[in-house]
C-alpha cells in the first residue's frame, strides 16, 4: 500500500497498520556500507523485506548504495521485478528444477549446490542463447544448504563444463557470527577462503566472495572480502544481543493500533478467554483491535507491555486473534487513541528485542510474523530515481 497515508488506510477499515519508516532503513544501509569499507552491499529483502514489506524497502536500501538485492525465494523475485526493480537480484537457495526457466526470464542470479539444478540451468541457458550467470554455495558447517566440502572440486569440474553458467560468485553462511569472537566461526572463515582458494586454482575467476552477514559485517572486517549481505541490520534490528549499539542503527517499524472500546470493569471482575486477569478495584479497560493474527504473539498475554500516549500498561489476559485488553486503571483513555504495540511514542519505546525476550524468541521473528494483512504506511518515501 505505498504511498497511502495513516488517515487513508484507517478510512479504508484497517484498525492496526505497521508504520516503515524509510529514512531509517536508508540510514542504516548507509552506516553498515561505511563499515563494508568498500565492499560492494546487498540488501537482503526475503521474508517480505524481514516483515517490512516490498518493494518500497528494496527501492530504500538501493537509493542508500545498495548494489543489489537478496531473497530465499523465486516468488519474492517476482515481486520485486513486477514492481519495477531492475537491479541484480540473487535467489539464496536452488528452486524446484521447473523455475530455471523463470529464473532466466527475470535475469536473476542463481546460488547452485546441486548438479541436477545446474545442469537445468545451465541446459535452459543454452536453449534461450543466453548465460545464467550462478554463485557457488559451499557448506563451512552450517549444513543447511551448500555443497558438502568433498565434493567441491569434483562440483567445480562439472559447473565448469556447462556452457550456459557463468560462476561469478563463491557464497557461505555463517552459524554463529552473532556470538562475537566464536571459535566456529574463525573455522568457518578458514575453510572459506580455502576453498575459494581451490576454485580459483581451478580456473574459475570470482568476481563476488560472500561471507558475511549483518554479524560479520558489524563486528568481523576480515569477513567482507567483495560483497556484504545484510537483512537484519538493515533494517535497525540487532543481529544477536552482544551486538546491541555497535553501531548507529535506527528501528525502522513501529505496530500501532486504536482503542475499539473502553468500558469501566468492577473490581473482582476477570478478562478474556481463561478469565486469568481478575480487576484488582473498579478500572477502566481499553479493547486493542490487534492479535496473534496480526503478528502479536499470544504468548504475550499478561506480560506485554503497549504504550498509550506514551505511558505504558500490561496486557491484561489472554491475547486474542484479534484483540487484547489493557486494565488502564483511572486512566483516561478514549476510543480511537493510538497504541503503540512496538515502535517508539514520544520519550518511550517498545524494541522488537523486548518483545522477543518476553516469548524466548528473536527480534527477527518479531518483524516477520506481522502479516499482509496488516497494511504498510511507509514515512519518508522518496520518488524513484
Amino acid at each position: 500500500m505505498t504511498g497511502l497515508t495513516r488517515d487513508e488506510i484507517l478510512g479504508r477499515g484497517h484498525p492496526v497498520w505497521a508504520e516503515i519508516d524509510l529514512a531509517a532503513i536508508r540510514h542504516n544501509v548507509e552506516t553498515l556500507r561505511g563499515l563494508a569499507r568498500g565492499a560492494e552491499f546487498m540488501g537482503v529483502v526475503k521474508g517480505y523485506a524481514y516483515g517490512h514489506g516490498n518493494p518500497a524497502s528494496a527501492r530504500a536500501m538501493l537509493q542508500a548504495g545498495a548494489g543489489r538485492l537478496g531473497v530465499a525465494r523465486v516468488a519474492e523475485a517476482i515481486h520485486l521485478r513486477e514492481s519495477g526493480i531492475e537491479a541484480p537480484i540473487q535467489v539464496f537457495t536452488e528452486p524446484p528444477l521447473e523455475a530455471a526457466g523463470t529464473m532466466l526470464d527475470l535475469d536473476l542470479t542463481a546460488t547452485i549446490y546441486t548438479q541436477n539444478f545446474a545442469r537445468a540451468l545451465s541446459e535452459r541457458a543454452v536453449e534461450q542463447g543466453a548465460v545464467a550467470r550462478a554463485h557457488v554455495k559451499v557448506d563451512t558447517g552450517m549444513h543447511r544448504v551448500g555443497l558438502p566440502l568433498d565434493d567441491v572440486e569434483d562440483a567445480m569440474r562439472e559447473f565448469r563444463s556447462l556452457s550456459g553458467l557463468d560462476i561469478e560468485g563463491a557464497c557461505s553462511h555463517l552459524a554463529v557470527a552473532d556470538v562475537p569472537d566464536h571459535p566456529f566461526t574463525r573455522k568457518q572463515l578458514d575453510l572459506f577462503v580455502d576453498i575459494v582458494g581451490k576454485i580459483e586454482r581451478a580456473g574459475i575467476a570470482l568476481r563476488y566472495k560472500h561471507l558475511a552477514n549483518s554479524a560479520a559485517t558489524l563486528s568481523m572486517p576480515e569477513t567482507h572480502f567483495d560483497l556484504v549481505r545484510c537483512g537484519v541490520a538493515s533494517f535497525g534490528l540487532w543481529p544477536g544481543p552482544a551486538l546491541v549499539g555497535s553501531a548507529d542503527l535506527r528501528p525502522a517499524m513501529a505496530l500501532r493500533a486504536r482503542v475499539s472500546m473502553v468500558k469501566t470493569v468492577p473490581a473482582g471482575d476477570a478478562l478474556s478467554y481463561g478469565l486469568k486477569y481478575e480487576l484488582p478495584r473498579t478500572g477502566n479497560v481499553v479493547t486493542v483491535p490487534a492479535g496473534y493474527a496480526d503478528g502479536y504473539d499470544r504468548r504475550l498475554s499478561g506480560r506485554g507491555t503497549i504504550l498509550i500516549s506514551g505511558s505504558p500498561f500490561r496486557v491484561s489476559g489472554t491475547v486474542c486473534m484479534d484483540q487484547f485488553m489493557v486494565d488502564v486503571g483511572d486512566e483516561f483513555v478514549e476510543v480511537g487513541d493510538v497504541v503503540t504495540l512496538l515502535g517508539r511514542d514520544g520519550d518511550a519505546a517498545i524494541a522488537a528485542e523486548e518483545l522477543a525476550d518476553e516469548i524466548g524468541t528473536i527480534n527477527y521473528e518479531i518483524a516477520t510474523r506481522v502479516p499482509s494483512r496488516v497494511p504498510r504506511v511507509y514515512l519518508n518515501e522518496l520518488p524513484d530515481a
